[in-house]
């Protein structure tokens, strides 16, 4: 099935403390299948520094995950995938750098998010899944 929700997931690792937690990403991606979503989950090639191979196979049981080759920035990639807009994107980013190449992009595209205590995820705003 093809994604209707894409995660930044290089955003999401450092939801909380603003220090990277491997878990992080799986723990959002849980939140949202349990919404009936198919997110992607899109990462910089740097996610070898904070994530094992296995933890990044195990996201992949639960969401597509694309990792940007070496020199190419998982948000470049990302907004491609959001089809203008068509796909919300959860992330804390603004991609405010992004906006000269993608002057489209819209506060509306993007859902912030954060990890609550008790470790569960909450959304900024009322998700709607992109209708494929």
């Amino acid at each position: 099935m093809k994604p209707n929700l894409l995660i930044d997931g290089s955003n999401v690792l450092f939801w909380v403390g603003n220090k990277p937690q491997a878990d992080i990403p799986a723990l959002v991606t849980r939140a949202l299948v349990a919404r009936r979503f198919i997110p992607a989950v899109y990462f910089d090639n740097s996610i070898f520094l904070h994530m094992q191979q296995d933890l990044i196979d195990q996201l992949a049981t639960l969401a597509h995950v694309v990792i940007a080759p070496a020199g190419t920035p998982a948000d470049a990639l990302l907004l491609e995938a959001s089809g203008q807009g068509r796909r919300q994107i959860v992330s804390n980013d603004r991609f405010r750098a992004w906006r000269t190449q993608h002057p489209a992009l819209q506060a509306k595209w993007l859902v912030t998010g954060r990890i609550e205590k008790g470790g569960r995820a909450s959304f900024s705003k009322k998700l709607k899944p992109a209708l494929l």
